[in-house]
């Protein structure tokens, strides 16, 4: 009786150890100002394949028949793995040999529970360097 009791408390803990709840993956989200009546676009490459990177573009408001109306490419990067990648986004026209406009460099630490720590980001902006933004992880 005494085993079958030990045995029940050992299988009590290690289905409590088992069911131990690990966070689910943070992501990683920007927005960034774009006007693709200008040709120009964003393009994001990773130095590792870390992320699944998804884009989604929205047009801002603008009044009926209004045509050359910028907007904004928003960004949300999605933890595949652990490990350390750079995310680099260029606003260029592709067909033109890759004019760029701008060019923003992120670093980023992925922890084994794909948790997500944001380690550097910058502009390396062709005109005018302008401030990288700061994403928002979740």
């Amino acid at each position: 009786m005494k085993k079958l009791m030990i045995l029940a408390l050992a299988a009590v803990l290690i289905l409590t150890a088992c069911a131990k709840e690990t966070p689910a993956p943070q992501t990683v989200t920007f927005s960034l100002d774009a006007n693709p009546t200008t040709g120009y676009g964003w393009q994001a490459v990773q130095s590792e394949e870390l992320f699944r990177i998804e884009s989604a573009y929205a047009e801002n408001a603008h009044p009926e028949g209004m045509v050359g109306v910028g907007g904004v490419d928003t960004f949300t990067l999605t933890p595949l793995k652990p490990g350390v990648t750079e995310v680099t986004l260029t606003y260029a026209r592709p067909w033109e040999g890759g004019e760029q406009a701008d060019q923003i460099v992120y670093t980023f630490e992925i922890d084994k529970n794909l948790q997500v720590k944001m380690i550097n980001g910058y502009s390396t902006g062709v005109e005018e360097p302008v401030p990288a933004p700061t994403p928002e992880i979740r």
